[in-house]
Formats: C-alpha cells, sequence, structure tokens
C-alpha cells in the first residue's frame, strides 16, 4: 500500500516544525549560553504566547529540540548531510524512508536507506493504525 503524500507531510511536519524559523547551533558553539542568556533577560526562554508553530519537544544522540524559544542544539555541524542524518533519526520509525535529499543553496546531498519497518495501515486511507488497530482518520478497525 501506498502512504498518501499529505499524510507523508503531516507526519514528518509534526517533527519538523521544531526547524521551522529556529536558531540551531552546535552544543559546543560559543555563541549558545550568550543566546540562552538574552533569553533568559527577554523572558522568551520558556516560550512566548505568540509561538504557536512548534512541534513535541525531542532528544536524539544528535540533538534536542526546545521548542519554546524555538532552539535547535545540535551535536555536528549543521550541513546538508547532517540534516539528512537528523530527519532519519526523527523519522525512522513513523515512516518507511528509501530516500532522502536535502538542498541548500549550492549544497545538495543524498542518502539511500533500506527500508525494513513493517507499518500496519489503514487499508481505506493509508494511515498508520494506533496501537489498538484503528485508524484515526476514517476509524476502520484492524
Amino acid at each position: 500500500m501506498v502512504f498518501p503524500c499529505n499524510e507523508i507531510q503531516k507526519t514528518a511536519w509534526s517533527v519538523l516544525k521544531n526547524f521551522d524559523h529556529a536558531l540551531i547551533l552546535r552544543e559546543d558553539d560559543p555563541l549558545l549560553p550568550a543566546i540562552l542568556e538574552v533569553y533568559e533577560k527577554q523572558g522568551i526562554k520558556n516560550g512566548a504566547p505568540q509561538n504557536q508553530m512548534k512541534g513535541p519537544a525531542f532528544e536524539t544522540e544528535l540533538c534536542v529540540a526546545y521548542p519554546d524559544c524555538r532552539l535547535v542544539v545540535t551535536k555536528e555541524t549543521l550541513t546538508v548531510e547532517g540534516m539528512i542524518k537528523i530527519v532519519y533519526d526523527l523519522l525512522k520509525d513513523k515512516l518507511n524512508i528509501a530516500k532522502i535529499t536535502f538542498t541548500s543553496g549550492v549544497n545538495v546531498a543524498s542518502a539511500e536507506f533500506v527500508t525494513k519497518n513493517h507499518i500496519d495501515r489503514c487499508p481505506l486511507c493509508g494511515i498508520t493504525l494506533n496501537e489498538n488497530g484503528v485508524c484515526p482518520k476514517c476509524g476502520y478497525k484492524k
């Protein structure tokens, strides 16, 4: 079964929206402590009421997201290759990813992956079934 494109976008965006308009720094960046200090002084370290576009906080081996202050701290330099690693790590259990390509200016990188996940999907709309075997979109029961 093919997973609908709009559902792929929703699944990916639910995690990746933490990167949208975020400040992305390496954990050893000398600016990080100063930026956190400014966030604290301005009262936005724990979020601002206008910040409605945020995903869930997460921590992986490659990065940590602080959605309330729109900050992502990475373990390595964020190149197109590094972004591929991060995105794959965040989405590998949610989607069967065969290939990711990132472009930034004149830089481009691609990586291919072996798809090995078996994800139960609704035969009517392609959405991942929940832990009870029920489709959250149309109510289909396995």
